[in-house]
């Protein structure tokens, strides 16, 4: 994971999901394939997740699963 940079953006739907978030973490409360594939087209730094769908794809924008307990942590 990328150490020292800090997200600037929460993601719950596609749209939420703009051109500011390239070169930076997102955090987004459940992954799907849909926001995973923008995250790539935008270029993030990387995905801090609660839940990953099944359908998304191997990708090489790094995501981290975090429990509820550090999802709560996170601001």
């Amino acid at each position: 994971m990328i150490k020292g940079k800090l997200w600037r953006q929460k993601v719950e739907k596609l749209s939420d999901l703009t051109h500011e978030a390239k070169d930076k973490l997102i955090k987004v409360s459940k992954l799907d394939e849909s926001i995973l594939t923008k995250a790539e087209v935008i270029e993030v730094k990387g995905i801090i997740c609660l839940e990953i769908s099944d359908l998304c794809h191997e990708s090489e924008v790094p995501v981290k699963k975090v429990n509820k307990d550090e999802w709560d942590k996170l601001r």
